[in-house]
């Protein structure tokens, strides 16, 4: 066969063949975040910020409806948190919270996912409609992620169980002009999270390779000259480091950010570092940006009452005699902010020792209105504090 001939032969054969690759391309082993915004049945809209890892899913979402008999007023569900997997193009989304309700839905061109939603497996399907979309104040983040290992120098024979170094990162970037100054602010608040001061870099690729040189320089320093270790469990480390959202809609930025690195001991070490940026005023916000003069005491009450009831403690126990290091706690600048509410966060060693955890405690923006500001950056809040009704399906 001529080439010529063969060619008028394919011609029409390669637009299918590319409309195949597309409608069957591998999600599963990409990583990626989208924001999602659609519709359940024909009355709910629903806001989901999916992130995806080797086709493993978290994120969160939320449904909204308008009020029956009142269209003006819209009724807001709360924040559910998702998990689920990605197999192909095909998606399963399961509600963290509420066992057995999950979503089933395909892949459309990487920007869209369409399927049903169901309550329980012998309940009625629920057909939903998902597009990414960044039209309602939130912004697109890239991912950019790592792994390596690297085994021990002086090993004669190197086998599977040789005492080795690994490293996993992730890390999720918006998507901002270069001479924005958000992100500036950005670099500098996430160097200096991930390496205890700030550094420069001309790409977030960039701080992950800083990252892995910085580890295993360290691994090979640390180990060098050492015959084979008889306790080699002491030299197997390893450093993880992620990114999440929280919340990303009306330019509003709610990150997270966490590393857990084991080099040896008894346990491994994990900080987790929340920041709330504002994409309006260009700037990371603090408690002072949302809250009134003088309230963060009403607040250090709040705090105070949650974790006594989080921890069954009663009002006339010290906590210093329950296991914390101090018998009243304060708001921490390491916060995070969703829809519904603000959430204070206490690392390991900041209120407690390790054996208790870190401390997560989460006040509802309905407890706390009073002391927002009058022109806080959370234009959201008067809509979310309404009354919510349960979820109707």
């Amino acid at each position: 066969m001529s080439q010529l001939k063969y060619i008028k032969i394919m011609l029409p054969v390669i637009p299918a063949i590319i409309a195949v690759a597309a409608t069957s391309q591998n999600y599963s082993s990409q990583n990626f975040y989208k924001h999602f915004t659609g519709s359940l049945d024909t009355s709910m809209s629903i806001s989901m910020d999916m992130f995806s890892q080797n086709g493993k899913i978290s994120g969160f979402y939320y449904y909204f409806f308008p009020d029956p008999g009142n269209e003006g007023n819209i009724r807001y569900g709360k924040t559910i948190p998702i998990e689920g997997s990605i197999t192909g193009n095909s998606v399963v989304i399961n509600e963290f919270s509420n066992y057995g309700s999950s979503f089933n839905g395909t892949f459309d061109n990487g920007n869209s996912i369409s399927g049903t939603w169901q309550r329980r497996q012998n309940e009625k399907a629920i057909p939903f409609m998902l597009k990414e979309n960044y039209s309602d104040g939130s912004t697109p983040f890239t991912c950019y992620s790592m792994s390596d290992q690297k085994y021990i120098k002086n090993e004669d024979r190197i086998t599977r169980n040789s005492p080795k170094a690994k490293i996993n990162l992730v890390l999720l970037y918006p998507d901002l002009p270069p001479d924005s100054p958000l992100k500036e602010t950005l670099d500098k608040t996430i160097t200096n999270f991930l390496f205890d001061e700030t550094v420069g870099f001309s790409s977030p690729q960039m701080i992950l390779e800083n990252l892995a040189a910085d580890f295993f320089n360290s691994y090979f320093t640390i180990t060098d000259g050492l015959e084979t270790p008889s306790s080699r469990a002491l030299f197997h480390w390893e450093k993880n480091i992620s990114m999440n959202i929280c919340y990303n809609e009306n330019n509003i930025i709610s990150l997270k950010i966490e590393k857990t690195a084991y080099t040896g001991g008894p346990h491994s070490i994990t900080m987790t570092e929340y920041f709330v940026c504002d994409l309006g005023q260009r700037k990371r916000l603090t408690l002072d940006d949302v809250f009134r003069e003088n309230s963060r005491v009403h607040i250090n009450m709040i705090l105070n009452e949650k974790l006594r009831k989080m921890n069954g403690i009663l009002p006339v126990e010290d906590l210093s005699e329950t296991g914390f290091f101090m018998d009243y706690i304060e708001c921490t600048d390491n916060f995070y902010i969703n829809k519904d509410g603000i959430g204070f966060y206490y690392n390991l060693y900041h209120i407690a020792s390790y054996s208790s955890g870190p401390t997560e405690i989460f006040i509802p923006f309905s407890e706390i209105q009073t002391l927002l500001k009058a022109n806080n950056p959370l234009s959201w809040i008067d809509a979310s504090v309404k009354i919510q009704k349960k979820q109707p399906y």
